[in-house]
């Protein structure tokens, strides 16, 4: 199985739907006029989730950015279920640490 081909696909998917929700968002923002758009106070995935659900604005364009830093990590993770897969013991090893300092990145900054 060649990596490539999912890998492509899974950037292009990620970064089309990321960019997408992104500028509906914004669309939706403009034509209610950006005044009347309200920011999130807390940022969980959650409350994101929901404000894009309800349709406001804001919530639309986090979730667009969510799926814009979610891309690579998916991107990686695939990477690493096909190394385990092709029982390649040294690039598993290589993408569980790029994988484990993405995560770190991630979540470090948040301090509950």
């Amino acid at each position: 199985m060649d990596l490539n081909l999912p890998v492509a696909y899974t950037l292009r998917v990620g970064v089309a739907i990321g960019a997408a929700l992104a500028a509906i968002g914004l669309g939706i923002w403009a034509a209610q006029g950006f005044d009347s758009s309200t920011a999130l106070s807390n940022y969980t995935l959650g409350n994101i989730l929901e404000a894009a659900l309800t349709g406001n604005a804001s919530g639309i364009v986090y979730l667009g950015i969510v799926v814009l830093i979610a891309t690579p990590v998916v991107r990686v993770m695939l990477s690493l279920v096909y190394f385990f897969a092709e029982k390649d013991v040294k690039y598993v090893g290589i993408t569980a640490v790029v994988l484990a300092m993405l995560l770190f990145a991630l979540f470090s900054g948040r301090i509950a």
